[in-house]
């Protein structure tokens, strides 16, 4: 009995609580309300942002031509994000954080361009999950490269220079 109310209880969870999540277009400024994660215990950083790019399309045949639609966003996962207990009021620290998650929002824009300027073939499905790995690999190795030459924003003169070459990209990309 115990059994099937703790089963009755797992699924009442996975299906009726929705998974948390927001959009830049939502939110585009995060603020230490939005990491409601738990710190894993081995956690060497003071906080981590869990953001990434996601899409959906719809495709249909019209004549010869396949047409397809595209949605793209960067989503924001506050239940996977986390902050070590810390002085909430460690900007240095958000900004650097909030710049991850300028980052995805800057990779769903480099897609969403990709995704305008492909021409569908008979191949498309295929075609359109090589467009996206190609571009979130982009998206991981700049947030990877971002924490190494900033030390994880704790060089100041490095956070700012990413700070200035990910607000030009946006310009550029807006």
């Amino acid at each position: 009995m115990r059994w099937s109310v703790l089963l009755i209880t797992v699924l009442w969870t996975i299906l009726l609580v929705p998974e948390k999540k927001f959009t830049f277009q939502e939110k585009p400024v995060l603020t230490w309300d939005d990491f409601m994660g738990t710190p894993p215990v081995d956690a060497h950083h003071a906080a981590s942002v869990n953001s990434g790019i996601a899409y959906a399309y719809s495709a249909k045949r019209f004549r010869d031509q396949v047409v397809i639609e595209f949605d793209v966003r960067s989503e924001f996962y506050p239940q996977l994000s986390w902050k070590k207990d810390l002085l909430e009021d460690d900007e240095q620290l958000l900004r650097h954080e909030q710049l991850h998650w300028n980052i995805s929002e800057l990779h769903a824009r480099l897609l969403k361009k990709a995704f305008n300027d492909y021409q569908p073939t008979q191949n498309y499905k295929v075609e359109i999950l090589d467009i996206f790995k190609r571009i979130e690999a982009n998206r991981q190795t700049m947030q990877g490269r971002y924490d190494k030459e900033t030390n994880h924003g704790l060089l100041l003169s490095k956070q700012r220079e990413w700070e200035t070459y990910i607000s030009q990209a946006f310009f550029k990309t807006s």
